[in-house]
């Protein structure tokens, strides 16, 4: 790279499919407007089930691969550049599969961005282990952009909602407010909260009692960053009563992007995320993006 600044990379990874080619072209519009340099990525997974059934010498497939890849990439870099002419693209062929080349990539990255429900690679992400591999081990935010969703070409990106737990991570909700003031996008904050079944009359707590508790709680959360932001973006938060996950797709229909925390699991049996997560990802009803706790930005 010739750029000093390589954490403003937003990388991308590139399949080849029309799902990548949308998360190419939400990723480009973000890194125009951020200056930032938008990467590209495609992953020859040299190692995979393909590799097996060619009768070429490892080598030259190695050759007809990346020649294939780096055409594949500078197509795509093309199509940006007619878009966002002044826009500083660069491109990678990696030999890795997808979720090592991205995660190799998130270290020095801003954002990391992938499309959804394709055949194999990089468009497969958000049907089955590869998207949850992605979303538990990418070092700065990863964000799934689902089949189907069209980006704007001009305008504001539209309303940002996030989805806020009690304890949650200060770089998620730091994300969610700098990047509705910079897109100028509003902010909705979502918590969702269960009332407590009654046993015999004992525990039982009134639920209006419980929306002032969770609503306070939410203010709580949303304190410092709103403080620090709150001049430049149009906040609205909501402490709804139902199951999260349900709260969180009724909220994020419509909506431009999705905001949560990774809530990483490191058990033996666990695939790595949370259940909330999990169910918002099989079922992305817009682009969706994950913040690990430990991510700062600029750093």
């Amino acid at each position: 790279m010739n750029r000093s600044d390589q954490v403003q990379r937003i990388v991308v990874g590139i399949d080849g499919s029309a799902q990548a080619a949308r998360a190419a072209a939400w990723a480009a519009a973000l890194a125009a407007r951020r200056d930032a340099t938008l990467h590209l990525v495609h992953a020859l997974n040299l190692t995979g089930p393909p590799s097996l059934l060619t009768r070429l010498s490892f080598e030259t497939y190695r050759q007809h691969r990346v020649k294939d890849g780096e055409a594949l990439l500078d197509a795509v870099r093309a199509q940006a550049l007619v878009r966002f002419p002044r826009l500083w693209i660069t491109t990678e062929v990696a030999e890795s599969d997808p979720v090592q080349a991205l995660v190799a990539c998130s270290r020095e990255a801003r954002l990391v961005v992938a499309g959804t429900r394709g055949h194999d690679g990089f468009a497969g992400l958000l049907l089955g282990s590869v998207a949850l591999r992605l979303a538990a081990h990418s070092r700065c935010p990863a964000v799934f952009v689902p089949a189907g969703f069209e980006q704007a070409e001009t305008g504001p990106i539209g309303e940002v909602v996030v989805g806020v737990e009690w304890g949650e991570c200060a770089e998620m909700i730091d994300f969610a407010f700098d990047l509705a003031e910079e897109t100028g996008a509003s902010l909705r904050a979502v918590h969702a909260w269960e009332a407590i079944p009654a046993y015999n009359g004992y525990y039982y707590i009134d639920p209006a009692t419980l929306q002032a508790e969770a609503q306070s709680l939410l203010g709580g959360a949303l304190k410092v960053a709103y403080e620090t932001h709150g001049a430049n973006v149009r906040l609205t938060a909501d402490a709804v009563r139902s199951a999260p996950a349900t709260a969180l797709l009724d909220a994020a229909r419509g909506a431009r992007l999705l905001v949560l925390g990774a809530h990483r699991r490191r058990s033996a049996l666990s695939v790595g995320v949370g259940p909330v997560l999990h169910a918002l990802l099989s079922h992305p009803p817009c682009p969706v993006a994950v913040v690990p706790a430990t991510w700062h930005q600029g750093t």
